[in-house]
């Protein structure tokens, strides 16, 4: 039997209560975000997998990409990739407030402290010292820059009773995916040089909070800022996890760091490639 009308209005009806359900999980947002990665030519992987060994169990992360940086010839020794973790999170009524305040970081520090392979580990200390002394330091590398009043914390405020910590959980996610996303493919007779740079990807406002002479807090609002977070994700050796977090209307402009960061990487690694886990 042909539909009717009253049939129909219920069906348009229950489009619009899950239309208005998926606005309040987020899913656009990560939908938006991974189509304005593809249009930059960013490859990139929806609700991606990564192993927490922690809990045991596989969790899923929002968004992941892989950008080769050395072409595939049969006389470099291993492959290299840089590799974006993004984690979506929609709250457009919850602003995130990232809190600055004495968070210093050296050039090459800012290069060497991010999430590699546990087997690489010395060659990307070694990479990322003679790269930030070299004449140019880390330019042509803004994925790694860091502003100059960086957070060392974030939280997303409910402003209202709530005490919900989604800025923690989310740090911890991405962090976490981050670290097991470059050690993903190293396995005996496997292995790569994968750098997993952290983002988590808001459509709510973001304030950086300081105090002022006074020791009032002052906010500012940003676009996007850097966590330099203290935080050890399952006891890697590192003493910071360095967090981007940014606005969705930043995006584009954080895939162009991501591809003038990637087109620097290529050039430096061919010149300097990891000799794999042997050659530490």
């Amino acid at each position: 039997m042909p539909e009717g009308p009253k049939e129909r209005i219920s069906e348009d009806i229950l489009a619009d209560r899950v239309k208005s359900w998926l606005s309040d999980q987020g899913y656009p947002l990560e939908m938006r975000a991974a189509r304005i990665m593809r249009e930059a030519r960013i490859p990139v992987v929806q609700s991606d997998f990564y192993f927490d060994p922690e809990g045991g169990s596989y969790r899923e992360i929002d968004l992941t990409a892989r950008i080769r940086l050395q072409p595939m010839r049969h006389d470099l020794p291993v492959p290299s990739f840089l590799c974006p973790v993004i984690e979506c999170k929609s709250s457009p009524g919850k602003p995130w407030v990232l809190f600055s305040g004495g968070v210093r970081l050296a050039r090459a520090a800012r290069l060497f402290q991010r999430f590699v392979p546990s087997q690489a580990f010395n060659y990307w200390h070694r990479f990322a010292m003679r790269v930030s002394k070299g004449p140019e330091g880390l330019e042509g590398l803004p994925l790694f820059e860091i502003e100059g009043d960086p957070a060392y914390s974030a939280v997303r405020t409910s402003l209202g009773k709530s005490r919900e910590d989604a800025a923690y959980g989310a740090m911890v996610s991405v962090s976490k995916a981050s670290l097991a996303v470059a050690n993903k493919y190293n396995t005996p007779g496997r292995a790569a040089l994968q750098v997993a740079v952290p983002v988590i990807v808001v459509d709510s406002p973001i304030f950086k909070c300081s105090l002022d002479s006074e020791a009032e807090p002052q906010l500012r609002q940003v676009s996007s800022g850097t966590i330099v977070w203290r935080n050890q994700v399952n006891g890697y050796g590192l003493p910071h996890s360095i967090i981007r977090v940014c606005h969705v209307s930043e995006l584009t402009a954080l895939c162009s760091d991501i591809s003038i960061t990637a087109k620097t990487l290529k050039r430096e690694i061919l010149a300097n490639p990891w000799p794999g886990p042997d050659g530490n």
